[in-house]
């Protein structure tokens, strides 16, 4: 599975809308759209934001 898909399951398990998380670590809508699609790919400092908003360890993130 990729990142994209992977970021998107966690935002769903933990309650947001994509509009609420990219907000909350400072990006468009459109931004964390296009990563969860895989149209591009996040910088890891956001990696990081979203795996701390989220609850989950970059370990987590990166399992395959």
């Amino acid at each position: 599975m990729d990142i994209g898909k992977k970021l998107a399951e966690y935002r769903l398990a933990a309650g947001l809308t994509q509009r609420e998380a990219a907000g909350m670590i400072h990006v468009s809508r459109q931004c964390l759209g296009n990563w969860e699609t895989g149209h591009r790919e996040p910088r890891i400092g956001d990696v990081v934001l979203l795996c701390q908003l989220y609850g989950i360890s970059l370990d987590q993130l990166l399992e395959v």
